[in-house]
C-alpha cells in the first residue's frame, strides 16, 4: 500500500507552486500503480487548514471550497480512505517516551503509526527525515525525481 503526506497534496493544490507540476505528475502517476493508494482523514484535516492558509496560498481557499477538494480527494472511486485508530495509541506513546525529536514530531509519528497500522508500506513526502522511524518500507520524496 502506497500513500502521500499533506505536503504533496499542497504542491498539486497549488499552481504557484514551484513544485506543482512534480506533485500532479506523482498523483497522476497513481493510476499505473499496482499497490492500492490510500489518503488518510489526519492528512484531510491539516490539507483542508492549509488550503485555508493565507501564508501558503495567495488567494486561500474558503471553507467550502477547502472542504470541497478535501471531499473530492476522499471519494476518488481509486483510493481508499482510512482514519485514526485506537490501537495505534500504544504504539505512538511509547514512540513519545522514547524519541529523541522535537515535540511537534508526534503529530507526523501520529500519521505514520495509523498508516502503518492500515497496511501502508510506501510514503510519499517532501519530509522524508521525519517519518523514518515509523518503520514504512520505502519513505521517498518524488519531488526530487
Amino acid at each position: 500500500m502506497i500513500t502521500a503526506d499533506t505536503n504533496l497534496f499542497i504542491h498539486a493544490a497549488d499552481p504557484a507552486s514551484a513544485q506543482h507540476a512534480k506533485a500532479r505528475d506523482f498523483f497522476e502517476g497513481l493510476e499505473s500503480e499496482t499497490r492500492e493508494f490510500v489518503v488518510c482523514e489526519l492528512v484531510l484535516v491539516e490539507l483542508y487548514m492549509q488550503l485555508r492558509n493565507p501564508a501558503i496560498f495567495v488567494r486561500p481557499y474558503s471553507a467550502r471550497e477547502a472542504a470541497d477538494y478535501c471531499n473530492a480527494l476522499k471519494s476518488n472511486p481509486l483510493w481508499r480512505c482510512v482514519d485514526y485508530s485506537h490501537d495505534v495509541a500504544k504504539h505512538l506513546w511509547k514512540w513519545a517516551a522514547e524519541t529523541k525529536a522535537g515535540f511537534r514530531q508526534i503529530i507526523d509519528a501520529r500519521l505514520g503509526f495509523t498508516l502503518r497500522h492500515h497496511g501502508v508500506t510506501h510514503f510519499a513526502t517532501a519530509n522524508v527525515k521525519d517519518f523514518k522511524s515509523v518503520g514504512f518500507e520505502k519513505v521517498w520524496n518524488p519531488l526530487l525525481s
